[in-house]
């Protein structure tokens, strides 16, 4: 049986990964967070199915990156609700500014094995790539 692609796991992995770091952070069932997952799911499944169709050197950000900035979708709906924002450090807020719930993953390994080994996979096929031109 063949693996999946990223685009698919990471789609795959991105509601039950929202879900947990909602849990963790004891944010319950919020109204609106069903569909503002749903839109997610279909941005993600969009702009993952674009940028992985492209070249690899036209390949402009990661699939992380992609998975990060969907995390607009749950931070709309917490900011909705008046939530105020996560306690950050400095590296964090730098590296990810929009991120102000500390929803996104800081590595694909966090969203589990089979996302983290496809997307090992895709940087391994890209640098191989990029290297014979």
């Amino acid at each position: 049986m063949a693996e999946p692609d990223l685009a698919t796991v990471l789609v795959e992995a991105f509601r039950p990964f929202v879900l947990g770091r909602l849990a963790e952070r004891n944010l319950g069932d919020l109204e609106g967070m069903a569909a503002a997952l749903d839109e997610g799911e279909r941005w993600l499944t969009e702009t993952l199915d674009e940028l992985l169709a492209q070249p690899f050197e036209r390949q402009t950000r990661g699939p992380l990156e992609v998975f990060q900035e969907a995390m607009i979708f749950p931070t709309r709906v917490l900011q909705t609700h008046g939530l105020p924002p996560a306690p950050r450090d400095v590296v964090a807020t730098r590296a990810l500014p929009g991120d102000l719930y500390d929803l996104a993953p800081a590595s694909s390994r966090e969203l589990g094995e089979q996302a983290w080994t496809a997307h090992l996979a895709w940087g391994v096929a890209k640098a191989a790539a990029l290297r014979q031109r």
